[in-house]
């Protein structure tokens, strides 16, 4: 978290703690992967692995930074080893990192597009 959002939690602006969201989670249901596009009926909201997004020990990121992935892509980000299951992408820290990200944003700009997610 940055300095900014903690000095709007020590102020009382902001709540504190981890931020939840089961609903934002259960859409990843019906939706297809973000970064291979396939494996409907396996996807599941990915949580970022960083700690800048609000992981530590034992504790998942904010609820907020997601990427709906299928089983085997969640899988290769998480533990996998060699290239990704679409075969451009190699198992180094950066390219995982990447492949992260460019899912996460899919992830939000779908739950836009789609109306799952409205600004009122």
């Amino acid at each position: 978290m940055n300095a900014v959002l903690r000095e709007l939690e020590r102020l009382g602006e902001l709540p504190r703690g981890r931020f939840e969201s089961r609903k934002l989670l259960d859409l990843a249901a019906d939706a297809p992967c973000m970064h291979c596009g396939g494996e409907r009926g396996t996807v599941v909201a990915a949580h970022a692995n960083s700690q800048a997004k609000g992981k530590g020990a034992g504790e998942k990121a904010h609820d907020c930074f997601i990427a709906f992935l299928g089983h085997r892509c969640h899988a290769w980000l998480d533990q996998g080893r060699g290239p990704d299951p679409t075969g451009v992408f190699s198992d180094s820290r950066e390219d995982k990192a990447m492949v992260w990200q460019r899912a996460a944003d899919a992830t939000l700009l779908y739950l836009f597009k789609t109306g799952k997610v409205r600004v009122s």
